[in-house]
Formats: structure tokens, sequence, C-alpha cells
């Protein structure tokens, strides 16, 4: 349901919502294939701290914890109510949980307006409005903060802590970024599935992780835009960059966007790209694009201007990126055009047939040495904004040792304000480096066009 702006109280409780001191669990089965039954095992097998209240109408204990009967029945205090019943169930619970005064109400139930039933969903949104109650959903997976050990929802893991809040409509698409996480080293500062969105909005939420300080860079998943007036108005006022992917532009992509999260698009394609221009936010296409965008933006500074000099010891590398600077309207500047001396003192770290343009080529004799020099040398130039990076694992390069010569220039720079991005194309050698410069907070991607798209987005940012 629309609203105009984000709302006070709402914007408030959501600390409730990642960070709890107590979570009652509606639908807490004894069955560990029940998703109440998951829940409250992922919150005590995560270190969740704060106190988990079970309710199960039949049940006296759930996972050795004592069980409720009902909502009502719990005398404590309850910051977060999450609800896993059958949609006719649900309108009961959210007046026992107004009756308790919890904080926050999540539905993870399906089975509303996606289906047909939006008259109940809009009910029970405007009982929760009425009486100032949170609801973050229906229909969605969970949220959780790898920062407080929080997983609240039907996941099965936290992703790595770092600098980026991913807000998503998609549960499944969610799901697919916490396993990047792991697997990629793409940290997250907390997470959300929003579902159908029937209260809590994108723009709270968004208001929300500007006064986060785990948070760098927002990362967004739309598939519906219900208040787009609220969406620009927070997005103007976060100063963090924010990424977003709105899906549903193909025509069926319409209708299995309201079947997943009915989520209504009677608007076109250009509209959107007007909206998410206007609130200054990054609109990309694809999922990868959406990944390595955003964690550009979470890690490193923003590009303050186009002077940047790539680094590489394969020309083919330096031409995938060439082209691909240009097809994004940011071509790269020779050496000579941005500094004079700076092409004569990273000759010092190249062989005679190595190439002193942009891209440098180093050669594929390129020592961790001359990297390191080179690498030092751009960064030092006062007319050089960002520095881009990529090797070629040949049968003379040392992988491991140019990542840590990289990270060695990188924290001895860091005050400098200066973007550094790197490409390692290979095999196994060139996956482990990449894991290696992430976990040192340098974003380094497997493919020239990657680290390409990640440098032109920290330029855009800079320009909002």
């Amino acid at each position: 349901m629309e609203i105009k702006e984000p709302r006070e109280y709402v914007v408030k409780n959501l600390k409730y919502a990642l960070n709890p001191r107590s979570i009652a669990v509606v639908g807490a089965s004894r069955y560990p294939s029940k998703v109440g039954n998951k829940v409250v095992y992922e919150l005590m097998k995560r270190g969740y701290k704060g106190k988990i209240y079970p309710v199960n109408p039949r049940a006296n204990e759930v996972l050795g914890l004592k069980a409720y009967h009902t909502l009502r029945d719990i005398k404590d205090e309850v910051d977060l109510v999450f609800v896993a019943v059958p949609a006719h169930l649900v309108t009961s619970i959210v007046k026992d949980a107004k009756a308790i005064n919890a904080k926050m109400l999540v539905i993870a139930t399906s089975a509303f307006k996606e289906i047909g039933r939006g008259e109940l969903q809009n009910d029970i949104t405007e009982y929760c409005r009425e009486n100032k109650l949170p609801l973050i959903g229906p229909n969605l997976v969970g949220m959780g903060s790898p920062y407080q050990n929080f997983n609240c929802g039907f996941i099965p893991y936290l992703p790595v802590s770092g600098p980026i809040a991913m807000i998503s409509q998609s549960g499944a698409n969610l799901l697919v970024a916490l396993g990047t996480s792991q697997e990629d080293h793409f940290g997250m500062s907390f997470f959300v599935g929003l579902g159908n969105k029937a209260d809590v909005d994108f723009s709270e939420f968004i208001q929300y992780a500007e006064e986060d300080p785990n948070t760098k860079c927002l990362a967004i998943y739309i598939e519906g835009l219900d208040s787009p007036e609220a969406f620009v108005k927070a997005s103007k006022k976060v100063t963090k960059p924010i990424v977003v992917i709105k899906v549903g532009r193909s025509k069926i992509g319409v209708k299995a966007a309201f079947a997943h999260t009915a989520s209504e698009n009677p608007n076109t394609d250009e509209y959107y790209d007007k909206i998410i221009k206007e609130a200054g936010a990054i609109r990309v296409t694809t999922w990868q694009e959406f990944l390595d965008v955003s964690l550009a933006l979470g890690y490193q500074p923003k590009l303050k201007g186009d002077n940047i000099v790539m680094i590489t010891n394969g020309g083919g590398a330096g031409l995938l990126s060439c082209d691909h600077f240009e097809r994004l309207g940011m071509p790269l500047h020779e050496l000579k055009d941005i500094s004079p001396l700076l092409a004569q003192k990273i000759r010092a770290y190249m062989p005679m047939f190595g190439s002193p343009l942009n891209p440098v080529d180093i050669s594929g004799t390129a020592s961790v040495i001359q990297y390191k020099g080179a690498f030092q040398q751009a960064f030092r130039d006062p007319n050089v904004d960002g520095v881009l990076g990529a090797i070629c694992p040949t049968a003379v390069t040392d992988v491991k040792g140019v990542a840590l010569a990289a990270i060695e220039v990188y924290e001895s720079i860091k005050g400098l304000g200066k973007p550094f991005i790197m490409i390692c194309q290979g095999g196994a050698e060139c996956q482990e480096a990449i894991m290696l410069l992430r976990e040192h907070g340098i974003p380094a991607y497997k493919t020239a066009e990657q680290a390409v798209n990640a440098m032109v987005a920290l330029y855009k940012a800079n320009k909002k």
C-alpha cells in the first residue's frame, strides 16, 4: 500500500527487526521440516543473544525452549513477532501482537495478494497502520545481520560481515546473494526480504540504512515500486550510494512479478529509469552487475575524476578494458594527458618492450617488485583519480605475490581516497587472489568488463 514518505515511527522501530532483544516465533513447530522450527533453530544455532519465545498451541516445548500456546500468554516484553502460520490464522495473530505491544511484526506466510487475496492483505495492513505496528511482508523469507549473529527466517546461513545492505523483494534472489557472500566474500551489513511489501516500504529501510554504522552501500532488488514518491525522497536524503536492479522489463516478466510478490507494474521501463535517476541511485540490468557494482561501492571511495591508470601484465585485459570504458562513455586517457612525468616514472618498473601508454603494459615477465612500484607511482601522482590493476598468470607470474603487493600498497594509500580495483583472469590461483584481495577491501573480479563496470559506477556515485 502506498505511502508518500518514510514514516518516522516505522524507521524508528526497524532496529527491532534487525537487532531485537526478544522474538516470539508464532508457528514454532516441533518438526524439523517446518518453517517455524527452522526459524527457532537458526536463531539458536547462529548465537542470537536475545530471548526466544516459541508459540505453538499444541506444544509445551520446542527445541528445548518453553513454548507458549498464544502470544498473549507471554508476560515478558516482545520486540519482534515472526509469523509462520497459514494465512487464515494471521489476522488473529496480528491482533495478539498488538495486544502484547510488540514493536515489529514480520509475516512470512504466503497466499495473500499474490494469489488474489488482496482484500485480506489490505485489511491486515490497515489494522497495523492504524495501530502503528510496522509490518514486514507478508510472503517473505526473512532478515538478519552477521554483526548481530541474527538469522531470522527460513534461511540456511548468514553472510560474511561487510558494508553492503541487501534489501530484496525476492527471497530466492536474497538467498542467492547470501550464498554468494560466503563463496565470493561479498560482505553484508544486514539483509531483508520484503516479500509483498504490504506495509514497510523500501524507503523506510533506505532511511534506516543511512543511520546504520556498518552500512556503506545499499543494494536494492525491486519487482514493483508502489511508493515512488517516498522512494525518491528517502534516496535523495541518503549520502550512501544506492544500487538498484528493477526487474519485470519484459511482458511476461510483468506477470511473473505479480505472481511472485503481487508487484504491479503499470508504468513503462522508461518511467522506472526516470524515477531511479531522480532518486540519485545507480540502475543496473543484470544480477552479476548488481553484485559487482555493489561490492565496489561498499568497499571503495567514490571516483572523483576520470583519470584512471590501468596497470597490467597482459595486453588482452587492457584492450578489453579500453573498449568497455569507451562503451560506457568514459574512455581512458593516455598517461601523457593525465600527468606529463608519470610515464617516465613508471618506465623504471617495466622492461624496454613494455608499453607506457594507458593501459600500462608492464609485460608478461612483470615481477612483484615491478607491479608494486608501478602501483605506487600511479597512486602517488596527484593527477591520478583511481587505479585498475590486472593480473594474467604467465609461467613466471607470482599471482599471490602480486596480490599481496597490491594489498600492501592499498594499505599505505587509503588516506588518499583513490579507488583501487583489480582484475585476476585465470584459474585457481587467480580465484584465490580474488578472495585474498576482497578480504582486504579491494574489489577484484574475473573479467575486465566486471571491473570496468565497477569503476564507472564509482564515478557515477560521485555525481549524486
